[in-house]
């Protein structure tokens, strides 16, 4: 006899609540030449928020792997002391900062996020912009772009995003793009209601602060090795170790790069220069 299988067409949805980090690399300041970059990590809010007695899985594994490179859990990773060997890890062997730029590439290729980085070409800022424009308004808006067409979705219950505290002037730009965007939309991203409510809240905390402190090192991490890597650089320069010409960063989290469309179509979505003055192809494979 033949077996009959009962398919449920309308299986129920599961939706998640999420989390978006926020760390930035450069100076946002329009008339310093070296880019401005923003880097947004997406992640599984309960994957990556500890609270009370809860204990997420991003800071065990952070806390695992801070163990197994320096020895201790006790210390707040910030790329760029780590490669200048100074202020916390000042005090580590030559080989401590290898193994751990080492085994970085591994360790971010296991963790389960999503990433939103963009770069501001600030000399065609000016060029074509007016002098109001801001490069660190302008990339956070392209942030939240990609951000509210990840959330766009019906498998996301909700979303809240969380950015790491600056002085008070800085703080409040931000916050007025934010809700610029939250109001209003872009030019590209028209935003309902129903879109609108699945963003919870928008919080600006310091980088040690207790519950946000892993998902904020993350999106610190990646920052800049993303920056160079998009400017056709080698994505590190730590001063105690020859790097090696190969960008083991980027292709390691490569496909966690947001693009709604074709995974060449980075350069669009989630691995953006901006401001953008002609078409953009596929990007082609040259990295190192």
């Amino acid at each position: 006899l033949q077996k009959c299988i009962n398919i449920n067409p309308l299986m129920e949805i599961i939706k998640k609540k999420y989390i978006m980090f926020i760390d930035e690399s450069g100076r946002a300041d329009i008339n310093h030449e070296d880019p401005f970059t923003l880097t947004g990590v997406i992640f599984e809010y309960k994957y990556a928020v500890s609270q009370g007695d809860y204990v997420c899985s991003l800071r065990k594994e952070m806390d695992a792997f801070k163990e197994y490179c320096f020895g201790t859990s006790n210390i707040g990773i910030h790329l760029t002391d780590i490669s200048r060997k100074s202020r916390a890890f000042e005090k580590f062997d030559d080989s401590q900062i290898k193994l751990f730029y080492d085994e970085l590439p591994l360790f971010l290729s296991r963790l389960e996020c999503t990433i939103i980085s963009v770069t501001v070409d600030k000399a065609r800022l000016k060029k074509y912009y007016a002098p109001s424009k801001e490069p660190y308004v302008v990339a956070f808006i392209h942030v939240l772009q990609n951000f509210y067409s990840f959330v766009n979705n019906e498998t996301v219950e909700s979303a809240r995003i969380v950015i790491e505290s600056r002085d008070d002037v800085s703080n409040l730009k931000v916050q007025k793009a934010f809700f610029d965007v939250f109001n209003n939309g872009t030019i590209y991203l028209d935003i309902d209601e129903e879109l609108r409510d699945k963003v919870k809240g928008f919080i600006i905390a310091k980088k040690e602060d207790a519950d946000y402190r892993e998902g904020l090192e993350i999106a610190d991490i990646l920052c800049n090795p993303l920056s160079r890597a998009r400017r056709g650089l080698i994505e590190a320069n730590p001063k105690c170790m020859q790097y090696g010409e190969k960008n083991k960063i980027f292709k390691s989290v490569r496909n966690k790069i947001y693009t709604p469309t074709s995974v060449n179509d980075i350069r669009n979505w989630g691995f953006k220069e901006v401001p953008i003055v002609e078409p953009v192809g596929p990007w082609l494979e040259k990295m190192r």
